[in-house]
């Protein structure tokens, strides 16, 4: 764990303290203290996610595993391939070593977040980042029918072309594979909004500078609702919606 994130376990608005869980990770398996800092919270998520949900997307995006500190979104990606692809693994560190899910081809486009270095050790990852120096999620450089397995992680929010890039997404899968994906997803929320006009950017939270770690800032383009689900299934895919909280999965499956 870097110095920077180590700070966010000890440095945070009073308060917070009292909302922490305990639990066994199911990224890297440490049974744990789970931290909670909404220092992290962008300035502008009462106007994206509205006050009554500012709560769960604090919990989302924090509730930091005292070991790797993955937060609670990146634990409920690594809860989802674990429900799909584990044959005995509780954990992202036990998954990697077994046979079968070492066998696929996995991309991962964006680091998720602290289980990136965990799935670093699968033999057949290919890992890129998002942007001018990586992936362009609308035109991916990869074959058709590439991978089993494609993995996002609150990218496709920033994308131009989110349509497109569900496409290209589905395009390099092969017949059974899997794209799995978070997305800020408040869940009372019908519809599916363009916020390019906002100006609103995910990257720096609230708090002190020297606190919250400066990340390149991305500006947010599209708001998800509920009607993102029926968007899949017209693209070609077989979705499932996992948790139905501000921690929601989407698992977006190629039809075999």
């Amino acid at each position: 764990m870097t110095l920077g994130r180590r700070l966010l376990h000890v440095v945070r608005p009073l308060g917070d303290r009292r909302r922490d869980e305990c639990g066994q990770c199911s990224v890297c398996g440490a049974t744990t203290r789970f931290v909670v800092n909404s220092w992290l919270i962008p300035q502008h998520a009462d106007d994206e996610w509205g006050r009554k949900w500012i709560s769960a997307f604090v919990r989302r995006e924090t509730l930091l595993c005292g070991h790797c500190s993955s937060s609670l979104r990146v634990r409920r990606v690594a809860d989802v391939l674990i429900e799909h692809y584990a044959r005995t693994a509780t954990s992202i560190a036990e998954l990697v070593r077994e046979p079968d899910f070492r066998g696929m081809d996995v991309a991962e486009v964006n680091a998720v977040g602290s289980m990136h270095p965990f799935l670093a050790r699968h033999p057949r990852l290919r890992h890129s980042e998002y942007g001018e120096r990586g992936e362009d999620l609308q035109a991916l450089s990869y074959a058709d029918q590439s991978f089993d397995v494609v993995l996002t992680s609150d990218t496709l929010e920033h994308v131009p072309d989110w349509r497109g890039a569900l496409s290209e997404s589905l395009r390099v899968l092969r017949p059974g594979g899997r794209h799995i994906f978070t997305v800020p997803l408040v869940p009372v929320r019908a519809q599916t909004v363009d916020v390019s006009h906002r100006g609103w950017y995910h990257g720096r939270g609230r708090g002190p500078w020297w606190v919250v770690p400066s990340r390149a800032d991305m500006a947010v383009r599209t708001v998800f609702g509920n009607d993102l689900l029926g968007e899949l299934d017209h693209l070609g895919f077989e979705p499932e919606l996992h948790f139905g909280d501000a921690a929601s999965v989407v698992c977006a499956m190629r039809p075999a």
